[in-house]
């Protein structure tokens, strides 16, 4: 076999639609796009005679070197990141190149040198790598996007400021105090700061072409009145820290999307000066005033967790909804929502609600989770076709009808609810998964044809026998 991995000879046939004993060196030549990853891949012998490969993703493997594919002058996508590589040197004449992922090859040092020929390349990713230095990459003028934040260092950052075409930076979780060798990169359009140490974006002022700044887990980070002089800006993520004022919301009248996950926020009043807001994250916060902030016109993602909510009256004019999460909070009334036809993804998990009436028109619904309330009837889903994912863990269900002709649903939790019939799920045949845990079921014969079946619970049920069961492909699997 020219192909020595055997997995990677299995994918590679599976790819060129032949057998793994059919193949032949000349085949490889069709093979335009591979995707092989985490299959435990030790080797790429074999892929050298794959000449016109333009897309080769080995991502999570164990590969340690990539010297067989050393001759490949078509490849425009390289992935190998979180493999065991020593070293890139079987790259150097990569010239084409345009993508490379590097990214957790951290078992060695990595010589990266090779990545100074590289003068096509626009995306590189070094997150959580090893490698002897930075200095190559000032020779990848087209750099676009870079990941820079490594296994070690530090390195001399300053150079970046030679890549005038850098669009996009992630420093993310580098443990910075200090970002002023930031100061001459003045092209970006997007950084990633979180996870750092500075108490200071001062450095960042010369970024007038700013579209998004993530600065979240940054403790020191107190003053954010700057961020008004950052013209372009429209997208902050700033969850897990702790301003010492949140009025500088009110200067932001350009935001589009805004992250404050456990910050301290508690005036909803601050967000009603962004009538572009369109993406909303205010989870693990005690938000006051709601019945005050009516910016929701425009709002299509919102997510409020664990913010001890006891109604959702102030999004009654949120049409443009797609995805909303209120999950844990003391919400019993969801009527509000009977109008927001959009609406996708719905998580309304540990709550207060009893009546669902308001989801019956939501035809778009693909996600719901409503565990741990009070729901009896769910007659309201019946026409929902395009549900997928159903989560009705912990409510006071017994009448499965509703769910009968939803055949796309793969996952359905059902698990402590007064269920005593399957004879409604027979026909779904795309359910993956099913869990009934504690319920009042006897007769489980309903669910013997469904083939797709991987994942079954039926734990603390009164079932006399399950053999019925045993002929399907996943039985061994199943937890009894």
């Amino acid at each position: 076999m020219f192909i020595k991995d055997e997995a990677l000879r299995n994918a590679v046939a599976r790819n060129l639609r032949t057998t793994p004993e059919e193949l032949t060196p000349e085949m490889m030549t069709e093979l335009i796009h591979l995707e092989v990853p985490d299959m435990e891949i030790e080797s790429l012998e074999g892929l050298q005679y794959a000449e016109n490969l333009e897309y080769l993703d080995a991502s999570g493997n164990a590969l340690q070197t990539l010297e067989p594919i050393k001759g490949l002058r078509n490849v425009l996508t390289l992935d190998v990141s979180s493999n065991q590589l020593r070293d890139i040197q079987a790259l150097h004449g990569y010239r084409q190149l345009k993508k490379l992922n590097i990214s957790r090859n951290n078992l060695y040092t990595m010589d990266i040198s090779s990545i100074a020929g590289m003068l096509h390349l626009e995306v590189l990713d070094l997150k959580k790598a090893k490698i002897d230095s930075l200095e190559y990459i000032i020779h990848c003028k087209k750099l676009e996007q870079l990941n820079i934040n490594t296994e070690n260092g530090p390195f001399n950052y300053s150079l970046l400021g030679t890549l005038k075409h850098l669009k996009k930076l992630d420093m993310s979780g580098m443990r910075r105090f200090n970002i002023d060798d930031l100061t001459y990169l003045s092209n970006l359009e997007s950084l990633n700061l979180s996870t750092n140490l500075m108490s200071d974006i001062s450095p960042l002022l010369a970024m007038n072409n700013l579209h998004e700044l993530n600065v979240s887990n940054c403790p020191y980070l107190k003053d954010y009145t700057i961020l008004v002089q950052f013209p372009a800006l429209r997208k902050l993520n700033m969850n897990f820290n702790t301003p010492n004022s949140f009025e500088f919301l009110k200067n932001l009248p350009k935001l589009e999307e805004l992250s404050m996950e456990q910050t301290g926020f508690h005036d909803m009043r601050l967000l009603n000066h962004m009538p572009n807001l369109l993406v909303l994250n205010v989870s693990k916060n005690e938000l006051h005033h709601t019945n005050d902030f009516y910016n929701v016109k425009n709002l299509e993602i919102l997510k409020a967790e664990f913010c001890q909510l006891t109604h959702i009256n102030f999004l009654k004019n949120a049409h443009k909804l797609e995805s909303l999460d209120l999950f844990t909070n003391r919400i019993a009334n969801i009527e509000v929502l009977k109008d927001d036809k959009n609406i996708v993804e719905l998580n309304i998990g540990r709550n207060q609600v009893r009546n669902i009436d308001c989801l019956k028109d939501m035809k778009n619904l693909a996600i719901l989770s409503l565990e741990n309330n009070d729901v009896h009837d769910i007659s309201p889903l019946k026409n929902l076709e395009n549900l997928c994912i159903i989560d009705l863990y912990n409510n006071v269900i017994n009448d499965l009808h509703p769910l009968e002709h939803l055949e796309y649903v793969s996952y359905l939790r059902l698990d402590h609810n007064a269920i005593t019939d399957l004879t409604p799920l027979a026909n779904l045949k795309y359910l993956r998964s099913l869990t009934l845990k504690a319920n009042y079921i006897t007769d489980v014969s309903p669910l013997k044809d469904l083939k797709l079946l991987e994942a079954l619970r039926l734990d603390d049920n009164p079932i006399v026998d399950t053999s019925v069961l045993e002929s399907m492909e996943f039985y061994d699997k199943f937890t009894d």
